[in-house]
C-alpha cells in the first residue's frame, strides 16, 4: 500500500514534467532527462553506529540522526556527503550539542538503536524511517522516500486515521490541521479571512495527537516551507522547503504539556514578564495629541477601569519615522511618562522595523545604519528600499550580531525617559508597495553570502 502511493505520485510527478517540456520546444531541446535533479533516499547502502546515534547513506545522500536526550532525536538529512553548517536561529546551541549514548538494534532488514524511550528503525531496502516508543507505539513513519528536487525537500509520513496534528503557530482554520495545507512564511495579512495562508508568523511545529500518546515534530529550517496534512496524497503528511537545511526534531510526551516543555528546552523560553504586562493594556490607532492620551487615563480612572498600559502608535512620531518623536503633537514626552506613572499607567511606543530612508537630513537611525552598513541589499549590492509608513525606507539585517547591537542602542532615549516596553510593528517584514505584502526572496543579507552564521 505504501509503495503504491509513492509510486502513484512518482508517476503523476513524471507525466506533468514532460507535458510541460512537450508544450514548450525550446525547454524540451535543452531539457535534461525527467528527474535528473531529483534525488531520493530509497536504499540504505551503508550504515555507521555512532555512540549517540546513526549515520547512514544512499550513494551520495546522507541521513544522521542524533539522540539529544532519551526522548529527542534530531534527524539531518542531505543530498551530498556533506551537512550545512550546524547552526540555528532557533534551537538553543546548549540543545544541539547536548547527547546521550545509545544501543544499536541492528536486524537482517533494517538499522538503527534505542534510548531509554525511544526506538529509531531504518529499513534497508526502502531507508523508511520509524520512530517509536519502547512499547512499540509509532510516533512516526515514513510511508514515501525524502526527496530533494534541486535545492528544495520534502519528507513523507503515515498519517493514521485518527491521529491529530495541531501546531503551527497563528494560522486560521481549525485547530486540528488534518486535511489542510499551509505555507510558512512571514507575510503582512491585513484583513486576513479564514482561509489566508501564509500569516504573519513562522513557526514551523506541530505536536501530533494518537491515543493517547504525543509527540512534537520541528522542522529548523528559515526558507519558505510547508505542510501538507493530507491534501497532496490521503494518508499521507509532508514537510518541505524551497532550500535550506533539512533539520528537524522529533521529541516524544507522552502528554501535550511534555512535548511543550521539550519544545521550549530546544528553542528556549521568554524572559519572565513584568507583573504590569498582565494587566488590562489599552491602544487603538491613535491616541494623539498629547493632551488627549491624559484624558484617556483620566477618564479610565474616572471610571475606575483597572487599566495598567497605554500604548502609542506611530502618530507619536515625526512623519512615521521610528525612534523619532513628534514636538508639535507630543511636546513633552518624558513629563507625559512621569504624568501617567503618576496615575499608575506604563506608557508603551510602537517601533516599526525599518528605517525612513532619509538621506542627509539628520536622520540619525539612518545615518548610523548606512555608516555601519546595517541594511539588507538587493543582488547587485545596492541597499533595498520598500515603501512603508514613512515612505522609502530601508532595512536592518537582524541576522547580524552588530546590527543586533546597533538597534538595540536606538532605544536608550526612549528608556531613559522611563518609557515601559516596545510594541514591535511592521517586522514581517511588512511592504505596502509589493503584491506578497514583504520583502522579495531575493535580497541579499551581505554579511551571510559566505555562509558564515554569526550569534
Amino acid at each position: 500500500m505504501m509503495m503504491r502511493i509513492c509510486d502513484y505520485r512518482s508517476a503523476v510527478l513524471s507525466v506533468s514534467f514532460l507535458l510541460l517540456l512537450a508544450g514548450t520546444p525550446s525547454l524540451l531541446a535543452q531539457a535534461p532527462p525527467a528527474h535528473s535533479s531529483i534525488v531520493q533516499l530509497d536504499h540504505v547502502t551503508s550504515s555507521n553506529p555512532l555512540p549517540n546515534g546513526i549515520d547512514l547513506r544512499d550513494g551520495d545522500a546522507r541521513m544522521q540522526i542524533i539522540a539529544l536526550r532519551e526522548d529527542v532525536v534530531r534527524i539531518r538529512v542531505s543530498r551530498s556527503k556533506n551537512f550545512a553548517e550546524d547552526a540555528s536561529w532557533a534551537v538553543l546551541k546548549e540543545a544541539r550539542e547536548s547527547r546521550v549514548a545509545v544501543t544499536s538494534t541492528n536486524t537482517t532488514d533494517a538499522v538503527g538503536f534505542q534510548t531509554k524511550v525511544l526506538r529509531v528503525s531504518i529499513k534497508k531496502q526502502t531507508f523508511a524511517l520509524t520512530v517509536s516508543d519502547l512499547d512499540g507505539n509509532i510516533l512516526q513513519q515514513d510511508i514515501c522516500p525524502t526527496e530533494f528536487h534541486g535545492d528544495s525537500f520534502r519528507i513523507y509520513k503515515e498519517m493514521p486515521l485518527d491521529e491529530h496534528y495541531f501546531g503551527l503557530g497563528d494560522k486560521p482554520g481549525p485547530l486540528d490541521r488534518r486535511d489542510q495545507v499551509f505555507t510558512m512564511w512571514n507575510t503582512d495579512a491585513y484583513s486576513f479571512q479564514e482561509s489566508t495562508d501564509p500569516l504573519y508568523k513562522t513557526i514551523p511545529y506541530i505536536i501530533t495527537f494518537r491515543a493517547g500518546r504525543s509527540a512534537g515534530v520541528f522542522l529548523d529550517n528559515t526558507w519558505r516551507s510547508s505542510f501538507d496534512f493530507g491534501k497532496e496524497l490521503s494518508g499521507v503528511y509532508s514537510v518541505g522547503s524551497v532550500n535550506g537545511p533539512l533539520d528537524y526534531y522529533v521529541f516524544y510526551g507522552p502528554t501535550p504539556k511534555k512535548v511543550v516543555e521539550t519544545y521550549a528546552w530546544l528553542t528556549g523560553t521568554m524572559p519572565l514578564p513584568p507583573l504590569w504586562s498582565l494587566g488590562f493594556q489599552q491602544s487603538r490607532y491613535s491616541y494623539t495629541p498629547q493632551s488627549r492620551v491624559l484624558e484617556i487615563a483620566d477618564r479610565f480612572r474616572a471610571d475606575h477601569i483597572p487599566v495598567d498600559v497605554l500604548y502609542l502608535d506611530i502618530d507619536f512620531q515625526q512623519q512615521n519615522r521610528p525612534f523619532t518623536v513628534n514636538h508639535e503633537t507630543f511636546p513633552d514626552l518624558p513629563g507625559l511618562v512621569a504624568q501617567l506613572a503618576a496615575k499608575n499607567f506604563h506608557l508603551v511606543v510602537i517601533t516599526d522595523l525599518h528605517i525612513a530612508r532619509f538621506p542627509e537630513e539628520g536622520y540619525v537611525p539612518y545615518d548610523t545604519g548606512v555608516a555601519g552598513d546595517h541594511f539588507v541589499k538587493n543582488p547587485d549590492g545596492s541597499v533595498f528600499t520598500g515603501i512603508v509608513w514613512p515612505g522609502p525606507s530601508v532595512f536592518p539585517d537582524f541576522t547580524r550580531a552588530q546590527t543586533r547591537e546597533w538597534w538595540g542602542g536606538l532605544y536608550r532615549d526612549f528608556s531613559s525617559m522611563g518609557i515601559a516596553g516596545f510594541w514591535n510593528d511592521m517586522n514581517e517584514p511588512a511592504l505596502f508597495n509589493r503584491p506578497t505584502k514583504t520583502m522579495p526572496e531575493d535580497v541579499v543579507q551581505p554579511h551571510r553570502r559566505a555562509g558564515v552564521h554569526e550569534a
